[in-house]
């Protein structure tokens, strides 16, 4: 959710909504390229292209959608909605395909759906609550992909590094199913939490991005298909008139020592 780029101080932006809740600001901001929604105008938690609605702005969310090159998802579980991008992005592109938005924020949902055209159809159920509450009450191999970009103004929720977290996401997948977590800083790769991950999972793979961060790709399946997954880089570039291919080249392997 969080991007580590921050505004120009010397571009101006146009205040367009400020609120807050008991987590702290919400703030909407005008640039000429694209609306910002900010949960302290340090960092940008989602862009939006007001004219391009269904592009992505920042580059990890570009990432994260590599996912459709694994597996064509029937159900999709979001954790963490921030301005909607990856759900404005994947509705489109997945006509057949049904989603789950977890948000802990009303505020958030509430911006997001007025001044960031978030779908609302009935492809698409929403839970104003905390991802792990969400996680528990879900079904056991009920979604395809889990995608978690869950941060605050300025961190990553702790919540994606936990054990338990791990679990739970295993458990409600499908049996091709995969998990798709944004972080800043990877976890250290010596870690427990890496050592519980390849016990859970099939397939680990990395995607570096801007600032250092990196996307994990955790998958139950033992491979995917490379040529499939090229071939659906071609069919979201086509669609959504972004760059997929490159980023995919930058996928590696992670695997347990």
């Amino acid at each position: 959710m969080t991007s580590k780029k921050t505004p120009n101080p010397q571009v101006i932006s146009r205040l367009i909504h400020q609120t807050s809740d008991d987590y702290g600001n919400i703030v909407v901001l005008d640039y000429p390229q694209y609306r910002v929604l900010s949960f302290d105008s340090t960092y940008e938690q989602s862009g939006y292209f007001v004219e391009r609605p269904f592009a992505l702005v920042h580059e990890y969310t570009k990432i994260m959608l590599l996912a459709l090159g694994f597996i064509t998802p029937k159900h999709i579980t979001l954790l963490g909605l921030g301005g909607g991008s990856l759900l404005r992005s994947l509705y489109f592109y997945l006509k057949k395909c049904d989603f789950h938005v977890v948000e802990l924020r009303q505020k958030v949902f509430d911006v997001a759906k007025n001044y960031f055209a978030i779908p609302t159809g009935k492809r698409v159920t929403f839970s104003i609550d905390d991802a792990v509450s969400q996680l528990k009450a879900s079904k056991t191999c009920s979604t395809d992909i889990i995608f978690s970009d869950i941060y605050d103004a300025s961190n990553m929720s702790s919540i994606q590094v936990q054990l338990y977290f791990l679990i739970e996401c295993e458990r409600i997948l499908s049996k091709q199913g995969w998990l798709v977590i944004n972080y800043h800083k990877l976890p250290d790769k010596h870690s427990e939490f890496f050592k519980v991950l390849h016990e859970l999972f099939s397939s680990i793979l990395i995607c570096p991005g801007e600032y250092n961060s990196h996307v994990l790709f955790a998958g139950k399946a033992h491979f995917f298909d490379t040529e499939k997954a090229e071939k659906e880089m071609n069919n979201l570039e086509n669609f959504l008139g972004e760059g997929f291919k490159p980023l995919l080249a930058k996928l590696t392997t992670l695997n347990a020592e």
